[in-house]
């Protein structure tokens, strides 16, 4: 019989544990990956949803405005007390400055 000495014993015990403590860093690298595209994907799902919301508002208040329930100017003021951007500014035909 081939008997392992105490010292061998400790040396495969060692080798064991450094290759658990290898696969466990791999696990938790790979949990982290997957973590983060969960969470990419609640965030995607979250601007889509503001961006929908955002089209369905604007929708809301041209369709008040073409039937006559809101003016073209109420719209014109509620833009103009809104927008700070130029280029949206003259998206609306608005002066570039805000008063």
């Amino acid at each position: 019989m081939n008997r392992k000495t105490p010292e061998q014993k400790i040396e495969e015990l060692e080798n064991e544990k450094t290759k658990i403590e290898e696969e466990l860093k791999r696990k938790k690298s790979a949990i982290a990956k997957a973590k983060r595209r969960e969470l990419a994907k609640i965030n995607d799902q979250k601007r889509k949803d503001d961006t929908r919301r955002k089209i369905l508002v604007g929708s809301a208040v041209l369709h008040k405005v073409n039937n006559g329930d809101w003016s073209e100017e109420k719209l014109k003021m509620l833009m103009h007390n809104f927008l700070t951007r130029d280029t949206d500014r003259k998206l609306f035909k608005l002066s570039a400055e805000r008063n």
